[in-house]
């Protein structure tokens, strides 16, 4: 049986691996030229161009994995049962779906594989592209800029010119620190030229606090200090980049981390962070669902035509696609659970094709 497994998945792996290519080569493609202007004008050598499409393609996986994976196996299943060959296994004793076994490991291999490039790989991927052509922008776009980050729980937001994000080094900083009182009202305002994060303290350099009443007056004069240290201030530069991120570039554990430490965050947020990190998890799985999808129609389309049978796992697929994305809607507008909307495409898809997986003779 080992040797049919291996002959079945080489008869797969080739139409698979060809639309994988033809697929990832159509995307690299669109992108290339609308960015080509910018790699030509800042001198980026090839090496480079490479470099940065290597790390594109893991952003675009949950789009062409399941399309492949689809079309491959049609065809793989088309010229098995063309040929005879499902008839002469079946014929030998072989059951159906001991045939498709080795085809139903492979896809549940590949969405475990998925899951992990859709939660960790593809965001800082995508957050190191955007970065790349930053930089070709300016040579010191590593430094993130006009930054705000809001720390509700101790009432203070900062406002950053700008912040290294490997030595958490900052400039042009003024925070904004509020009572705990009904009102919320300022207690005081810090601004200062530079500040860093060392052993657990922030420091910040050249730096003024003006402290006001509860009406809102100003209380006292200004204070000036060369150096003034904040033992108080819990945020860590690490915690200040994650939280200042768009959402898609932060990974999975970064995102639950988020929604960990912001426990007041509006209902809206809480949603649309929630339907994104159970996206994540349950789109993947739309790898296994193409190929419960494809084996019910490709064992048939050898007797019924090549044309209706992709025709008609085409439209299932695309309506899978256009299901994602409304589920996906009504979980960021809060009308289903998140997890309603992470999953319920991956399971209705599924138990479709497990269905008529079921009816196959």
């Amino acid at each position: 049986m080992r040797i049919l497994d291996g002959y079945l998945l080489r008869t797969f792996c080739m139409p698979w691996l060809t639309c994988l290519l033809g697929f990832s080569f159509l995307f690299v493609i669109v992108d290339l030229v609308e960015s080509l202007e910018g790699f030509v004008d800042n001198g980026v050598s090839g090496l480079h161009i490479i470099l940065y499409y290597l790390r594109f393609l893991p952003s675009i996986w949950n789009y062409v994995g399941p399309i492949t994976l689809l079309l491959g196996l049609l065809y793989a299943l088309y010229q098995l049962t063309r040929n005879n060959e499902v008839i002469a296994m079946r014929a030998s004793g072989i059951s159906l779906y001991r045939v498709l076994f080795p085809f139903l490991v492979l896809g549940i291999v590949i969405s475990i594989f998925s899951t992990w490039i859709s939660t960790t790989v593809a965001p800082r991927n995508l957050a190191w592209t955007e970065e790349f052509f930053a930089r070709l922008e300016h040579d010191d776009q590593i430094l993130l800029k006009e930054l705000r980050f809001k720390e509700p729980d101790a009432r203070r937001t900062w406002d950053i010119g700008s912040l290294n994000p490997v030595s958490g080094n900052m400039t042009s900083v003024t925070v904004y620190q509020k009572r705990d009182d009904a009102e919320k009202s300022m207690e005081y305002i810090l601004k200062a030229q530079a500040a860093f994060f060392r052993d657990d303290y922030w420091f910040f350099e050249n730096a003024t606090v003006q402290k006001y009443t509860k009406e809102g007056y100003r209380l006292g004069r200004r204070e000036d200090f060369e150096l003034l240290p904040k033992p108080t201030f819990a945020e860590s530069p690490e915690r200040i980049v994650r939280d200042t991120k768009r959402f898609e570039y932060l990974t999975s554990s970064e995102l639950k981390g988020y929604l960990k430490d912001r426990e007041s965050l509006s209902e809206k947020t809480m949603a649309h962070l929630n339907t994104e990190l159970q996206m994540r998890r349950g789109h993947p799985w739309l790898c296994l669902v193409t190929i419960l999808l494809a084996v019910p129609f490709g064992t048939t389309t050898a007797r019924k035509g090549v044309f209706q049978g992709v025709a008609s796992c085409l439209l299932l697929f695309f309506g899978l696609y256009f299901l994602m994305n409304f589920f996906k809607a009504m979980g960021l507008g809060q009308k289903v659970d998140p997890w309603v909307a992470g999953w319920a495409p991956t399971l209705i898809f599924g138990v479709v094709g497990a269905v008529l997986l079921r009816r196959l003779r």
